[in-house]
């Protein structure tokens, strides 16, 4: 079992492709990356570290949002 580190912008999610052996390795990851955002002034996103079998690809499934940010 591997974890796959995501990235979670303004509702949308975004695999890092980044994968460890475990859990504490994947969050202690994400801790650092907001660290380093933070140092330079920037938010640092929401993630979560989700399980997935090794060498096998996750497929995200997001669903249709009603409606569009965009004006066009």
């Amino acid at each position: 079992m591997e974890f796959l580190l995501l990235w979670v912008l303004g509702g949308n999610i975004l695999d890092s492709g980044l994968r460890y052996e475990n859990a504490g390795s994947c969050y202690a990851a994400a801790q650092n990356s907001g660290k380093d955002l933070q140092e330079v002034g920037l938010a640092p996103p929401k993630f979560t570290c989700v399980p997935v079998a090794e060498n096998k690809e996750l497929k995200l499934l997001v669903p249709e949002q009603q409606g569009s940010r965009f004006p066009f």
